[in-house]
Order: C-alpha cells, then structure tokens, then sequence
C-alpha cells in the first residue's frame, strides 16, 4: 500500500523549459515555448506550438506510482467516451502511441511524462463579476459522477490523504497548527468523524470519482463569467464513497454569511436532479463538508511548514476552510441535515440504487 504522506512530502520535478520542451519534441514530435502552471505536488507547463495550438505538459510526482498515472490517463478516456460533449482534457498519445512515458530527471528520478489538450477558460476564482455557478458546478458533477460510475482500473484504490475517508489519518498532523483553539477543534472533528461519520461510509455508494470540484479547477467563459466552460485537474481522483465527492464541492461553495449554505443548496439540487443521493448519504453530507474542511486546515498547514517558500500558493484556500470550520461548526448538524433532505426531496431515494 502506498503511504499518503510520501506524495505530499515529495518535492515536485524541476525539469527546466528547456529540457521540457525538448522531451515534447521528442516524444510528441511537437516544438513549442513553455510556462509553467502552478501544481501542488506536479510539473506542470502551458505548451504553445507554432501554430499557436495549445497543451499541457504535465510531469508526475516521483514519488506517484506509474500506475496511478495510467489510472488518471484512463479516466479522462473513460468521461471522453461516456460524455463525449462534457469539456474535460483531453490525453494526447505520444509518437508511438504511449499515453504516458517515463523520463529521468537530472537528479535520476523517474518522473510519467504526459501531454494532455488544453481548455480554454478562467479559473473560476480569478474570474470577476461572477454571480453565481453553483447550479452549473452542480450539473457538470453528477455527470462526471455518471461517466466514471462504471470506471475500474487496478490503481483506483490507492491511498490519498484528500479523501474525506482517510480523515484518521490526519491526526498526526495536528501539531502543526500553532492556533490552540484551532486545534482543538481540529482535534474534536477527527473525532466525531471516527466516532460518528466513518462508521456510515462503508454502508454507502462508491465508485471512482472525481474528489476536486474547487474554484481551481472549474473554469468559466472568458466572455460569459457565469457560464462554466470546463472541469480541470483529475489528479485527485479516486474511488472513494460517492457522497465524499459532493461534500467536496460543497466545501467550497460554503459562504461566510448568515446564509453559509445558500449557493450549497443550489448545488445539491441540481446534483440531484441527475444523479440522485440517498437518504443515508444526505445524512452524513453535513460532516462530510465540515471534514473536507479539516483536511485543507491541517494538510495545508503540514505543507506550508515544508516549503515555506511557496506556503502563499499552499495556503491559499486555508483561511476560507479555518472560518467555515468555525462558522458552519457553530450550526446544527440534525437542522442542517432536514434542510439538505428538503432541498432534494424530489429525488433522494431510501436505497443505494438510482
């Protein structure tokens, strides 16, 4: 089994342009000028060629299986067929027909090389004057939910610190949360979600799913802000409890107002208006939420402490998860519980089928 801590601890590749784009030439047969792309644990670079045509290039983790790559590879193929009108990226082959190749580092580490199509939009976070696209991002995750449902590849059960199920895990990751009060409260949510959540999750739907509905990585129009133009970044994926994937989404969609789960609300109905959730799913969707927000607290400040230099990008999303931690923490999960089953009313079912 793999250890999920290794991946996260593991520094990203540091190929340069020039060495990148030379490989794409190589195995692509496509010259074109490099950028980076911010990743967490990844290389990533925008390829432009000279026809102004547009990849990216992507170099995986050393320490992330071949394996894993192939599982992620396979899955943008599997949504390509399922969904063939759903905007996702594209996996481009190489000259001989490989969907990933290993390539050494100057440091001697192998690192799966891949080439995958470009989507053109804004990162849903950097857009201005967006009203509202919680019912979009709501639609564009039931179908994925949908294309992957009948998804298997031998990988798709590793071990990811960022699915909610995993959240036990992350007790040894307190100590690196200086706030005491954040801590404790850290501390408290491991336990209810031993306690009280993890027992649940067994009983319930699983299957592949996509595990990252963030701002990050739903893009939208650049002419039309609140039209969703696409979904990026697979490298989460997983198969994990189908509602994990919910709560995902829903975390970030979570407000710091009096109504925190007002856009939620609109997610989940038009999630559910495709592909129904239960009522035992429904129940648990609350903790769920909150969870997912314990795990960008204490992965991000684990994180931040090893590369101090680069804790801006990692903790980018670590004061939104702190407060709504503290803010829907304060709510009452049974009330909160009743209105997520009234809002899907019309479609949660009593058992596991759709």
């Amino acid at each position: 089994m793999n250890d999920p801590f290794t991946a996260l601890q593991t520094p990203a590749p540091t190929f340069s342009e020039r060495q990148a784009a030379q490989l794409l030439r190589e195995h692509h047969g496509i010259d074109a000028s490099l950028g980076p792309l911010v990743s967490e644990r990844d290389q990533n670079f925008l390829a432009t060629s000279s026809d102004g045509s547009k990849f990216v290039l992507k170099f995986a983790n050393a320490s992330e299986p071949a394996a894993v790559t192939d599982f992620q590879n396979h899955g943008l193929l599997h949504i390509a067929r399922a969904d063939p009108g759903f905007p996702v990226p594209r996996v481009i082959p190489t000259r001989r027909g490989d969907l990933l190749v290993n390539v050494e580092s100057e440091r001697g580490d192998v690192h799966a090389m891949r080439l995958l199509s470009w989507l053109d939009g804004v990162p849903l976070h950097h857009a201005e004057g967006v009203r509202s696209v919680a019912r979009q991002a709501g639609e564009c995750l039931a179908r994925l939910g949908l294309a992957l449902r009948d998804f298997e590849h031998p990988a798709s059960d590793y071990v990811l610190l960022w699915d909610i199920r995993n959240a036990a895990n992350l007790r040894e990751l307190l100590p690196y949360v200086d706030d005491g009060t954040l801590r404790s409260l850290c501390e408290q949510r491991i336990e209810r979600f031993c306690d009280v959540t993890s027992p649940h999750l067994g009983t319930l739907r699983s299957q592949v799913i996509y595990n990252d509905m963030n701002p990050g990585n739903v893009l939208v129009q650049a002419d039309d802000v609140n039209r969703v133009a696409g979904v990026i970044d697979f490298g989460d994926m997983i198969h994990s409890q189908l509602v994990n994937d919910v709560a995902v989404a829903c975390s970030y969609f979570c407000r710091l107002t009096d109504e925190p789960f007002e856009e939620v609300t609109e997610l989940l109905e038009a999630y559910t208006s495709i592909l129904p959730l239960t009522e035992d799913e429904i129940a648990v969707l609350p903790d769920l939420i909150l969870t997912r927000h314990l795990t960008t607290v204490l992965i991000t400040h684990w994180r931040a402490s090893l590369y101090p230099g680069n804790a801006d990008y990692i903790l980018r999303d670590e004061g939104r998860a702190r407060q709504m931690l503290y803010r829907v923490a304060s709510l009452s999960i049974s009330d909160t519980v009743g209105r997520f089953l009234d809002v899907c009313s019309g479609s949660a079912t009593q058992e596991a089928g759709i």
